[in-house]
């Protein structure tokens, strides 16, 4: 049996294409809902060492596939970690990342410290799309700025309870085209986007491509950002 930890579009492509049983994994409601739909076999769960072990004993799992998003830091090290210790087979299959792009204003930023600086020196109105589960660092930014999230009530309630104006958060579920992001540039007169560094699969290139076609600064957050 696989487990099969998931999340990500490409995953379901993965799913697919298992010809072995197996068992999908996903952290969020969001998650679950999309993938229940076509896979019966999932489960949301949240998994711990010890419960990640519990379950590959109880249902006799010889092997994981990691294909959590890149951001996934927690449970892809606790995999790797019960993986190696209960003597299964780890296989990492998280999307590529953009590690480069020819537009000299999309910058990547690994430092807080720097991001911050940079967005005080050089953005007035500010675009953020990297959800809302680490939107409180930002919180100096809150009044100038755009939220695109995931139309679910509680990421909602979390940037209201923020103090999030609800005139300023976009609650709708992607993937966005180019001419999408320029909608919402244009419209909320953005002089930059914060994102995370989600591949092409993430919708990383049209915001990429929006940015230059209004020649403005994209911030490209990449995942050891939020790895403390």
């Amino acid at each position: 049996m696989i487990l099969l930890l998931a999340g990500t579009t490409e995953s379901k492509e993965i799913a697919k294409k298992l010809k072995e049983n197996f068992i999908i994994s996903v952290a969020t409601d969001y998650g679950y809902e999309s993938f229940k739909r076509v896979f019966p076999n999932t489960i949301k769960a949240n998994f711990d060492e010890e419960s990640l072990a519990e379950f590959i004993k109880k249902k006799k799992i010889t092997k994981i596939i990691d294909a959590t998003h890149p951001f996934a830091f927690k449970i892809s090290q606790t995999a790797k970690r019960v993986a190696l210790k209960m003597k299964i087979e780890y296989k990492e299959r998280k999307r590529k990342l953009e590690a480069s792009t020819t537009y000299k204003k999309a910058l990547f930023f690994s430092s807080k410290e720097d991001i911050f600086d940079f967005l005080r020196c050089n953005c007035k109105r500010i675009f953020f799309t990297i959800g809302s589960k680490r939107i409180d660092m930002f919180k100096e930014f809150f009044d100038n700025s755009i939220f695109r999230i995931l139309p679910y009530e509680n990421s909602i309630k979390h940037l209201r309870n923020l103090g999030i104006n609800p005139k300023n958060i976009i609650a709708m579920e992607g993937l966005f085209s180019k001419n999408f992001n320029i909608a919402i540039i244009e419209e909320f007169d953005i002089d930059c986007i914060v994102t995370k560094n989600s591949g092409r699969e993430g919708g990383l290139n049209n915001k990429i491509e929006a940015a230059k076609d209004k020649n403005i600064y994209i911030l490209i957050l990449q995942p050891d950002f939020f790895s403390d």
